[in-house]
């Protein structure tokens, strides 16, 4: 590992060390102040809890303009099904494994920890000539851009913005989707359930899941809607009750997971074990390739506990067949870019809670129209089945400027350092950019980052040569914008 990429490999650690899932941004929060105020910066933050760190120029470098570096506070935090981490407290394992850093059973928060990281460690460089630097810290990132939607435009001087919350190196975005998340809630009638019932539970389990938008287009199974096949073929052979229902952890990441306890009679229990096990192997066939741990656990626990409740026939079958309904991937691809998704929607959270349905469902598209079209389908799904639907405003899209000065200097000094020319790109995915450039206009923007794999899953794991790439390509390009 060379020097460059060990300090900020350091500074990626000290990090992991504070609690930062989204809405716990807190502790890091205040260890970024107590850093500034060590070096002499000044600190702004607003009423979100959005952070800046007003870094002056390098000698000689005073009347260039203002770049603002930026990146999030907060981490998606997931675990493996057999972690006792608890992310309130517990700091981030990391491990190296050849050229890759991992954290073991949870997600590694270099998605958006290592902008942090980087961030720091240009500033401490002594060899790092840069102009004055905004080091903007948003807060909530990850529950959809709730930082950056609330703050404040006075916060920021400068008018060039590099995010640092890519996850491609040598890939730069330019653009970004929009999205919005869209709630589907629906009673449920709950009675009691049959003295000559038993009960089965079904679990989908050990998908690899990952990003909702990043990850969408990588046919990966969505173990809500594994359950609804699962639970649809059920239905089919025998009359059964729903009992209990669980899947998903999060509005931006697709399932890993989902559970469901159902009751039927007890002289069909087995015909129903045996038809959702073979759908279950029909499924596991499907997903070989994409999803090879995929696996689905079947358990007869028995008869019922006297005075336990569930979901009439009727209303189990709206569930399933609501689920089943509902769309989960991508739904058509950018002209421009053939290759990437344009709009998509993914069934994130299922749950039975306070005798009822409650279903998140997240769109994306990066255009505007399309967002529409597509949470007005989820919303009519949702109205089908009698439930009263939500869609929130949620957060922009970023459009693609070609003729951006920032872009254009950005590939000459790729081609120039590494003897090839970056990808241009337009990501799937929520960017702080699209926000930050709808709350203060005239933004010359670009995003990149070093190589991550599987975000917002306990397999994500960072590319450590491409840390240094990224690190070279930084500090030509504050050289060059202090010239």
């Amino acid at each position: 590992m060379d020097n460059a990429t060990r300090t900020i490999i350091d500074y990626f650690e000290q990090i992991n060390q504070i609690p930062r899932c989204s809405k716990q941004e807190q502790q890091i929060s205040r260890w970024l102040q107590h850093w500034a105020i060590d070096r002499g910066v000044p600190v702004k933050s607003d009423s979100a809890g959005n952070l800046v760190l007003q870094v002056p120029a390098s000698n000689g470098f005073e009347h260039a303009p203002t770049v603002i570096l930026q990146g999030h506070l907060d981490m998606v935090c997931e675990k493996q099904d057999d972690s006792d981490h608890d992310f309130s407290k517990d700091p981030i394992r990391m491990v190296q494994d050849g050229p890759w850093l991992t954290a073991g059973e949870t997600t590694l928060g270099a998605d958006n920890g290592i902008a942090i990281a980087l961030a720091l460690a240009l500033v401490d460089s002594p060899v790092v000539s840069h102009p004055p630097l905004e080091l903007f810290f948003s807060v909530e990132e990850e529950t959809g851009l709730t930082g950056v939607l609330k703050m404040d435009p006075s916060l920021l001087s400068g008018k060039i913005l590099i995010n640092l919350d890519s996850e491609d190196e040598g890939v730069f975005v330019v653009g970004c989707a929009g999205g919005r998340n869209t709630t589907i809630n629906r009673p449920l009638d709950l009675k009691r359930l049959d003295g000559d019932d038993d009960l089965l539970s079904v679990s989908a389990q050990g998908m690899k899941g990952g990003h909702s938008g990043v990850d969408i287009a990588k046919h990966r199974a969505n173990a809500n809607k594994v359950m609804a096949r699962l639970l649809s073929a059920g239905m089919a052979v025998a009359p059964m009750r729903l009992v209990a229902l669980k899947g998903g952890t999060g509005r931006n990441v697709i399932p890993r997971g989902c559970e469901a306890l159902v009751a039927c009679r007890r002289d069909s229990i087995d015909a129903l074990e045996r038809v959702i096990g073979s759908v279950a192997d029909l499924i596991k066939q499907e997903y070989k390739t994409a999803d090879p741990a995929l696996s689905v656990y079947i358990d007869k626990k028995g008869p019922v506990n006297a005075g336990q409740r569930g979901a009439t026939e009727n209303d189990t079958a709206v569930t399933v067949n609501l689920l089943a309904a509902l769309h989960s991937g991508p739904v058509d691809m950018a002209e421009d870019f053939p290759l990437l998704v344009q709009t998509s929607t993914n069934l994130s959270l299922v749950e039975i809670c306070n005798d009822a349905l409650a279903v998140t469902a997240n769109q994306r598209s990066s255009v505007p129209s399309r967002l529409d079209a597509i949470c007005r389908a989820v919303e009519a799904v949702g109205r089908l089945a009698g439930a009263t639907v939500q869609t929130g405003t949620g957060y922009p899209s970023w459009p693609m400027n070609r003729e951006s000065p920032l872009l254009k200097r950005c590939t000459a000094l790729y081609r120039e350092l590494f003897d090839t020319a970056p990808t241009v790109q337009i990501m799937h995915a929520g960017l702080e950019c699209g926000v930050i450039g709808d709350r203060c206009p005239g933004m010359d923007m670009i995003s990149l980052g070093p190589t991550m794999e599987n975000p917002h899953s306990p397999s994500e794991r960072l590319y450590l040569p491409s840390v240094e790439k990224v690190w070279l390509l930084m500090v030509a390009l504050l050289k060059s914008l202090g010239r």
